[in-house]
């Protein structure tokens, strides 16, 4: 069965997913790392970097003229190679095989056509594939996830700071509760992003070179007297990578599988923070700007939409549905290889491209938010029952009979305002320096350490 087709020509308009479509120009970036493109010109890369190492180790070592002139076919690959490739792929139907090929064209333009029993030597396409994939999951990661989840922090820290002194109503089951700063609410984001990022930043990314079901069979039947094992180490390590000693035609893909699960975790921090702003947003705390000439309704022209975070939230989620399976299935292949994992990671770029849509909608929108500093103070002085936990805390240091119990008596499921505060106050039999410390009980006081949380 032939396993592609060649398409027509098609542009953003006629692409198939959002990713490609609708939003390609705020994700295009990310082609430079998961796209056919991208791994046909990795695949090259590793081959040319292995022949390099491999003719080194087995006492044929290239000049250096020899490996600038490889090294340049790598450097300079361009669309118009990629589409020779994808030629000889439809012709023979294995991607991994044209990309060998083309390079044997290359050693023989190069005057190297000597050099061409050695492509490929004692490799499979995991070999390859695997290395080439993590090199590209390596590079998005530092040049792409690590900065777009910088700014989404650095954009939190920046509210936090602004907002870390703004006390309002925290709501726990969807109900009033205790008072909190704006601030120090957009700081718990803030930290557990933070501490995700650190993670990500410091976590393994690994591949293999050991041959058809991960012995080095052939390797050592070529050349019985050398060090396959050292050998291969040193090689995946000289790209960056950390090396998996143990594997079956495929890695273990145990590393890889500790990336996915970190970006679930940031996918659901992001989506938690994209729901929160929304809600605040539902009950008037929080206001949007937007651009002139924008519309936020086909029929209501009041309306300026969250459009950034419910977008964020979306993506989020379907990033995460994907990642789900990657996750679940990456680790599992039949005996010593089938390609289900191969097919998987061709679209695992996709739910990178959707996160980071995430992370950046996200971002962009926290900068069109204001808090009503009014509404939220008004809704604070409605609510005097959201001191309730503190009035009976200090109650309970002295001998004041079942403060708990009172003071559900007194507000739960009632009003209770400024001046019944007061009069309970008045009225309690406990010592003055206890009635004065509650005095200095409000619901703009009552904030525990959260300006200090803020930072």
């Amino acid at each position: 069965m032939a396993e592609i087709k060649k398409p027509k020509s098609f542009n953003y308009l006629t692409a198939i997913s959002s990713i490609d479509g609708r939003f390609r120009g705020r994700v295009e970036e990310i082609s430079k790392y998961f796209s056919e493109m991208a791994v046909i010109k990795g695949r090259v890369f590793v081959e040319i970097e292995y022949l390099i190492a491999f003719l080194a180790e087995i006492g044929k070592p290239l000049s250096l003229s020899q490996k600038k002139s490889l090294r340049k076919v790598a450097s300079q690959f361009d669309e118009a190679d990629a589409e020779i490739v994808w030629k000889k792929d439809l012709e023979i139907n294995h991607d991994t095989k044209a990309v060998e090929y083309f390079l044997g064209q290359k050693l023989e333009e190069l005057k190297l056509q000597v050099l061409r029993n050695f492509l490929h030597f004692g490799l499979t396409s995991t070999d390859i594939d695997n290395t080439a994939f993590s090199l590209s999951l390596s590079e998005f990661r530092a040049e792409v996830l690590l900065p777009s989840l910088k700014n989404l922090i650095s954009v939190l820290q920046k509210l936090a700071k602004e907002n870390k002194n703004l006390v309002m109503l925290a709501r726990t089951h969807g109900q009033v509760a205790v008072p909190t700063t704006a601030g120090k609410e957009m700081a718990n984001f803030r930290n557990r992003l933070a501490v995700q990022l650190d993670k990500l930043a410091k976590l393994k990314i690994g591949s293999k070179i050991s041959g058809a079901v991960g012995n080095h069979n052939a390797l050592v039947a070529a050349y019985p007297n050398k060090n396959w094992l050292k050998f291969s180490k040193k090689f995946i390590n000289s790209l960056g990578l950390e090396f998996y000693p143990m594997s079956t035609q495929v890695e273990p893909y145990d590393y890889k599988v500790d990336f996915i699960q970190t970006i679930k975790r940031i996918n659901l921090i992001v989506g938690a923070l994209d729901e929160d702003v929304w809600r605040y947003l539902a009950l008037g705390y929080l206001s949007l700007r937007d651009e002139k000439g924008h519309v936020g309704s086909s029929t209501m022209p009041q309306k300026i939409n969250p459009i950034g975070f419910e977008m964020s939230e979306n993506y989020t989620n379907l990033a995460n549905g994907l990642l789900d399976i990657f996750e679940k299935r990456l680790p599992l292949n039949r005996w010593q290889r089938d390609l289900t994992d191969k097919y998987l990671l061709r679209d695992l770029g996709l739910a990178m491209a959707m996160s980071f849509l995430a992370y950046d909608s996200t971002a962009k929108a926290l900068k069109q938010i204001g808090f009503n500093k009014e509404l939220i103070g008004q809704d604070l002085e409605n609510h005097w029952e959201s001191i309730a936990e503190g009035i009976q805390t200090i109650l309970r240091t002295t001998d004041y009979t079942q403060p708990y119990e009172k003071l559900k008596e007194l507000t739960r499921g009632k009003k209770f305002t400024k001046e019944d505060y007061e009069k309970f106050i008045e009225e309690i039999d406990v010592a003055d320096e206890v009635k004065d410390k509650l005095r200095k009980l409000s619901p703009q006081t009552y904030t525990g350490l959260a300006k200090k949380l803020a930072g």
